[in-house]
């Protein structure tokens, strides 16, 4: 099947702002600079997760499935390389405690790791058990009945920010529409969807909207409960750090179109992300996403271990954010691709 550059695109921008996100919590939240908190900039980059999942859903949903052919190769090519990762992971940090803070609490970590290590995995491995039911779905409904579980999706987030506001009990239970698997259907209705050619020049305003709303909460000037949605989401999805609250479902949304309708125009960046080796990187990127995903944790660890006996002005906290998030960003692509080449455990990698 020939790829879809924009999806690469989109993967490519999603891992960056996964690793990006963890690097800006590798920082004290107080660090301001002129009165400004630094960490507010990485709303920027929240759209990450969501992201990963509406692409999913834009590549999975609407065709054909072999239930049992389905879930032997998905599952083979998720758990395999989590497994690998998470040996790596583990050895890492062991020799860290070592140094660290001693193997007092190693019997109890080693036993927490398997269900502990990599949230994301988790909630992506209970998405792929869903897929083959959504998918039926997705193959015998209406472009309308599709849209119809969208508008309740939004109905719903604005519902449940409300409730979070107003510290309510949430006895309405819309849990099938404000979860994950939202991510997935809008995915595959915003890469299916017509819209005009211009709909990126709006979706950027959307998205520059939607991400001063966020950062706006995250400094104080909105009331939080009014921009996050990570607690009701807690509630209503046991324990995933995925937002499905509104301003994130904006923000996701407006990055998914900007991007696949760049690539449908004539201007200077589709030219410039279509150039031979600009693209070759971007593919590069988007095939190892998964491995990267996996294995930035053992550099991002450490990392937290070294920066937490310092401190730093938030000057120099915004130039670290930026250097030590393309030096993790590269050593991970760098790794995964490694991984990718030794005979045996290439298939593992993550790199597809």
């Amino acid at each position: 099947m020939e790829r879809i550059k924009y999806y690469d695109t989109l993967r490519f921008l999603a891992i960056f702002g996964v690793i990006i996100l963890h690097v800006f919590q590798s920082f004290p939240a107080s660090t301001t600079l002129i009165n400004f908190k630094v960490i507010s900039l990485s709303e920027i980059f929240e759209y990450a997760v969501p992201v990963f999942l509406m692409i999913s859903g834009a590549l999975l949903l609407g065709r054909d499935i072999q239930l049992t052919d389905f879930l032997k190769r998905r599952f083979t090519r998720l758990t395999f390389p989590f497994i690998l990762y998470m040996i790596i992971y583990a050895v890492v940090l062991f020799l860290l405690m070592s140094y660290v803070t001693g193997f007092g609490m190693l019997e109890k970590w080693l036993l927490r790791l398997p269900l502990n290590y990599n949230w994301y995995f988790w909630t992506i491995l209970t998405l792929y058990l869903a897929i083959p039911v959504i998918n039926k779905f997705i193959l015998h409904s209406s472009f309308k009945e599709i849209e119809y579980f969208l508008y309740v999706l939004v109905f719903a987030s604005i519902l449940y920010q409300i409730i979070l506001v107003l510290k309510l009990r949430p006895y309405i239970n819309l849990n099938l529409f404000v979860s994950p698997i939202a991510y997935l259907i809008l995915g595959y209705w915003l890469s299916h969807k017509d819209f005009s050619n211009r709909i990126y020049k709006i979706a950027i305003l959307f998205f520059i909207g939607a991400t001063l709303l966020k950062m706006a909460g995250s400094l104080g000037y909105l009331p939080l409960p009014l921009t996050e949605n990570y607690e009701a989401t807690r509630s209503m999805i046991v324990a995933s750090y995925i937002d499905m609250g509104f301003l994130q479902i904006v923000q996701a949304s407006a990055l998914f179109l900007i991007i696949r309708y760049i690539y449908s125009t004539d201007n200077i960046l589709s030219s410039f992300l279509t150039g031979n080796k600009v693209n070759a990187f971007i593919l590069s990127i988007s095939q190892a996403s998964y491995g990267m995903y996996l294995f930035h944790h053992t550099l991002i660890e450490p990392l937290r271990c070294i920066l937490r006996n310092y401190k730093f002005t938030g000057l120099e906290t915004l130039i670290l954010v930026c250097v030590l998030t393309v030096i993790v960003f590269i050593a991970c692509w760098m790794v995964v691709l490694a991984i990718s080449k030794i005979p045996f455990i290439s298939r593992y990698s993550g790199y597809h």
